[in-house]
């Protein structure tokens, strides 16, 4: 999957299990480091290179399931892929048996080449 993501083809999607963003970066990293001898250093640099966003989906106690969050990877430094946390689902209650939250901001997208290239505007603080 990696391989494929490090190709200059961009468009590649894949999933995998993990508790948080955060979780699926180091079990990314377990998996690589199973299947064969590279340095830990080379295998971070690859995953930050080839995933540019990671969606976090979770199941909630109501058996929900929903977006968690979404983080944006922002290189390697001092030995940890660096997360850019962009959203979270903030939980507000329950309503009808159904828990209910809303959507909270957490930074800027720091990477907007890709979208400028394809033609998008650039995103600001306000949505625009």
């Amino acid at each position: 999957m990696l391989q494929a993501m490090n190709t200059g083809h961009d468009g590649s999607l894949s999933t995998g299990h993990a508790n948080s963003c955060k979780d699926m970066l180091h079990r990314m990293e377990t998996m690589v480091l199973m299947g064969m001898e590279l340095p830990l250093a080379a295998i971070q640099a690859q995953i930050a290179s080839g995933i540019d966003i990671m969606v976090h989906l979770g199941r909630l106690r109501d058996k929900s399931r929903r977006v968690l969050s979404i983080a944006e990877l922002n290189g390697v430094k001092e030995g940890e892929i660096q997360l850019n946390p962009l959203y979270e689902f903030i939980e507000s209650g329950i309503q009808e048996g159904k828990i209910i939250g809303h959507w909270e901001k957490r930074g800027e997208l720091l990477n907007q080449e890709k979208l400028l290239a394809a033609g998008l505007e650039n995103i600001s603080a306000n949505g625009k």
